[in-house]
């Protein structure tokens, strides 16, 4: 087999895994089934990964990765930490909505359910959230919030920021409702909040 055709072997490995782990969840996937989807023996799987758990971490690393990259490129952008911020949360958001799969992916699959996450690829996937707690770690130091614990206040903007956008994602926002004007009003209202819960000036 040519390095071509296992490069492109291992796209189509990876296509078919992400699209049957969402719908089927971990329970339901198998590399046989994905074997059947692109036509080829459960061994060749083997060629590219070591096996289910392999698969699914790679998954999840290569679409942590693609966030990471993206939220690194506009935070490097944005010197005030206010701003910043606000580019973080909007790319975070913007990500969501362009590579859907891609973003739930990361959240499917719950820690007890697969082998221990690799350490090395654990560090790495928090470098988004690094990113976020080093911008309030940076407000704090400029005088422009107040803050006990940055890490602490970075996970929860970051897991207010996966609710909102996981109501989009999973088609639970109430239909009544326009998207945009949802996506628009929940993220400045977190961003309101945050700046007030840490503003100096309070």
């Amino acid at each position: 087999m040519s390095e071509e055709q296992k490069i492109s072997l291992r796209d189509k490995i990876i296509e078919a895994s992400r699209n049957l782990l969402l719908d089927e969840g971990y329970r339901g996937f198998s590399l046989r089934k994905v074997a059947r989807k692109i036509g080829v023996s459960a061994t060749s799987i083997y060629l590219h990964f070591e096996g289910k758990d392999d698969l699914i971490h790679t998954l999840i690393d290569e679409s942590i990765q693609k966030l990471n990259a993206k939220l690194a490129e506009t935070a490097s952008k944005e010197e005030d930490p206010v701003e910043r911020l606000e580019v973080l949360a909007w790319t975070y958001t913007n990500f969501a909505l362009e590579n859907p799969r891609e973003y739930l992916i990361i959240y499917v699959v719950s820690s007890d359910e697969m082998t221990r996450y690799p350490k090395e690829k654990f560090r790495k996937a928090r470098q988004g959230y690094e990113l976020l707690t080093e911008t309030i770690e940076d407000g704090v130091i400029k005088g422009i919030m107040d803050e006990e614990d940055p890490r602490i206040a970075s996970y929860t903007f970051w897991a207010q920021l996966h609710g909102v956008m996981s109501v989009v994602l999973t088609k639970r926002l109430d239909s009544r409702i326009d998207q945009t004007a949802f996506l628009e009003q929940a993220i400045q209202h977190i961003i309101d909040g945050f700046h007030v819960r840490t503003s100096v000036d309070k």
